[in-house]
């Protein structure tokens, strides 16, 4: 019963996914908890469509690492970071597939591809109503679900609605009649029409009607908004569902909370999205590292951590390098999301630096260490 616009009920798994209410939820702590959740699903959202899709070639070396060709500007670089797929824009795109991913389950793309070059020529939310084959759709399953009916927000809210019935109590009503130990459903339904009549009753204006045998005792004062001790309640059971901090949405996070942030919510979206990516987007043939290929294709999602990092942050960066070459190097430039410079292309190190194949190599290069003291250390 919801005499006072508590929660007194909740049902799992009846999350409505766009407006992020519980159904059986009411009142106040349905608006604030459905306001919660959508910001913390903003964020997230906008956190992941600041990254970019790479599509890179490797090629093959025999004696060491292999070497990455960048293909911006491939079909699959227009389409993944530029082409609006249905929606206003790439970005909007993105943030509704991050959304959904957070409200469901999984969520199928289906990609578009020329049947004559075998281009990628759009990527699409599959359409509910038509049957596709698995391997036609690129399918990103949700991180944020226990099984296949139970999400980290069902979970979480079922524990905010636990612990505040626990004090659901707000008032005793004295109705005129006799509780009869061995008819109590009587009793009940004529409590249950009293109230309904009365909820009915105020809902024009606040005041209702009762006979002169009714009476409404008081237990809690203050119970037309949520105190603060039932804010605090929603705030950490839903932050500690996604793995946030407050200060994450308040933009005033340290870095430990960023970093615990990123790996926890962030970096299992990205991973997934590299992987299906990869293995729906691009052939088998250009996909493998087989013996007869001298190249391998991936996509590869950029997620500079220089776009996640606070002003603050950047700035401390900034004066601690101002006098090293961070500013010169493209390779650095790259990496803080700046343009690259005509003749950046240079690596720079200190006069010390020896390049060596083994460490044996070293041995009786430094004077004060003989060849047999190096070995030893070794």
């Amino acid at each position: 019963m919801n005499l006072f616009g508590k929660v007194v009920s909740f049902s799992r798994g009846k999350l409505n996914n766009d407006t992020q209410r519980v159904t059986a939820w009411q009142n106040e702590a349905v608006e604030y908890t459905s306001a919660f959740v959508t910001n913390i699903h903003n964020k997230i959202a906008n956190e992941i469509t600041k990254v970019e899709f790479n599509h890179v070639k490797y090629k093959k070396s025999d004696v060491g690492s292999d070497t990455l060709i960048s293909m911006a500007g491939s079909d699959l670089d227009e389409v993944l970071n530029w082409s609006s797929k249905g929606e206003h824009n790439s970005m909007e795109f993105w943030q509704k597939v991050i959304k959904k991913l957070l409200c469901t389950r999984y969520v199928d793309l289906y990609p578009i591809f020329d049947s004559e070059t075998g281009d990628l020529l759009d990527l699409l939310f599959a359409n509910d109503k038509k049957e596709y084959k698995p391997e036609e759709l690129v399918r990103l399953i949700s991180p944020f679900y226990i099984n296949e009916d139970t999400s980290i927000l069902d979970n979480a809210l079922a524990s905010i609605q636990t612990k505040l019935e626990q004090g659901k109590l707000r008032g005793l009503l004295k109705i005129n009649a006799f509780l009869d130990i061995d008819n109590t459903q009587e009793y009940r339904e004529k409590a249950l029409t009293t109230i309904k009549n009365m909820q009915e009753g105020s809902s024009y204006n606040g005041l209702t009607p009762v006979d002169n045998k009714t009476e409404i005792v008081e237990l809690k004062k203050d119970y037309s908004v949520l105190n603060k001790d039932e804010i605090d309640l929603i705030k950490s059971e839903l932050l500690t569902g996604y793995f946030m901090n407050e200060n994450i949405l308040l933009g005033t996070a340290t870095q430990e909370q960023q970093i615990y942030f990123y790996n926890s919510t962030i970096i299992p979206l990205l991973i997934q999205l590299e992987k299906e990516l990869t293995y729906k987007l691009i052939s088998t043939n250009r996909r493998r590292v087989v013996k007869d290929n001298l190249y391998y294709e991936r996509i590869i999602v950029d997620n500079q951590l220089f776009k996640f990092a606070t002003l603050k942050e950047l700035i401390d960066l900034y004066h601690e390098n101002i006098n090293a070459p961070i500013f010169t190097q493209n390779q650095l430039l790259v990496k803080m999301g700046e343009q690259p410079i005509e003749g950046g292309d240079i690596y720079v190190t200190n006069l010390n630096a020896v390049a060596v194949k083994n460490l044996s190599d070293l041995q009786g290069n430094r004077k004060d260490v003989t060849s047999t003291d190096e070995t030893n250390n070794q």
